[in-house]
């Protein structure tokens, strides 16, 4: 799993080739949001440019520990283990398993946010996960397609989105 600290980290990663730029967006759309002095308005991540992001790396916020922004930090899961750390609210179930949390493999829950990431074109590649633990918020992972079986993303959307029939 990798684990993302700062922006200016996040950038690094993807320099090297380790996260795509879909993510970088994701990310960058937040910071640029919590600057003290945004160079643009831009609120859909897909919006964001490499002139965006240019811009970003030279502010204060982009070596900000995240977790002093977010509650939390980036994580990006790789393999089927690092779901393991995708860890959900469920009492009884922590209550039934000596305090342990249940993780998205173990049981279906609702999240503070589960979504598809949106692409610019075709079907997303990406499935977000977060719970807000503290005041200022959790960590957020991010679930690659090929792990979205073991994930159980389908049924972790539709417990944290679920459809009215009003």
């Amino acid at each position: 799993m990798i684990k993302i600290h700062h922006f200016n980290e996040a950038y690094q990663q993807y320099k090297q080739h380790k996260i795509p730029f879909r993510l970088l967006q994701d990310q960058a759309v937040i910071m640029i949001g919590l600057c003290q002095n945004p160079n643009s308005s831009v609120s859909n991540p897909l919006d964001i440019t490499q002139a965006d992001i240019d811009w970003l790396m030279h502010q204060a916020e982009a070596t900000q520990d995240y977790s002093d922004y977010l509650g939390g930090y980036i994580y990006i899961c790789e393999v089927e283990q690092d779901l393991l750390q995708i860890h959900g609210c469920d009492f009884e179930w922590a209550e039934a398993h000596n305090g342990k949390w249940p993780n998205v493999t173990d049981i279906v829950m609702s999240w503070d946010a589960c979504n598809y990431l949106d692409e610019t074109s075709g079907h997303p590649q990406w499935v977000i996960f977060m719970l807000c633990w503290n005041n200022a918020g959790g960590n957020v992972y991010f679930v690659p397609k090929n792990l979205w079986v073991q994930a159980r993303v389908t049924e972790h959307i539709e417990a944290t989105n679920p459809t009215s029939n009003i």
